[in-house]
């Protein structure tokens, strides 16, 4: 089992300012509030379609996760340096960006871990969507 015990505060609004505030003169403080909600999930969305998806870094994802998928998780780490796996009595609570997640999606699908986490991926920010 793979339990959401974390997430980027205001998820959306973090990524979409951060694709933002790359290309924009506007001021943080209105590009914080400018936008809607389907604005900013649009420009996210158009922004991993052109396969810029360092701006998805931003989203942090935090799972408890079962201690079976021991295994899968070290496969893991062995092609994705950025996911932090910390072992606690019969558990691992690991870390991941968004970027991490999206890519893992893409690459090891059949891992019951990455099947898990799925759920909690937002849509707009999947390749091929």
């Amino acid at each position: 089992m793979v339990e959401l015990i974390s997430q980027t505060d205001d998820l959306i609004k973090v990524i979409s300012t951060a694709a933002r505030v790359c290309y924009s003169g506007l001021p943080l403080k209105e590009l914080l509030t400018r936008y809607s909600k389907e604005e900013n999930e649009e420009l996210i969305k158009k922004v991993v379609s052109m396969g810029h998806l360092s701006v998805i870094e931003h989203g942090v994802l935090t799972f408890k996760v079962e201690g079976s998928l021991k295994e899968e998780l070290f496969e893991i780490m062995v092609d994705k340096p950025y996911l932090k796996i910390t072992p606690k009595e019969g558990y691992f609570i690991v870390s991941l960006n968004l970027r991490t997640a999206v890519e893992l999606l893409e690459e090891k699908p059949h891992l019951r871990f990455v099947k898990e986490i799925e759920k909690f991926i937002p849509p707009f920010v999947r390749l091929g969507t």
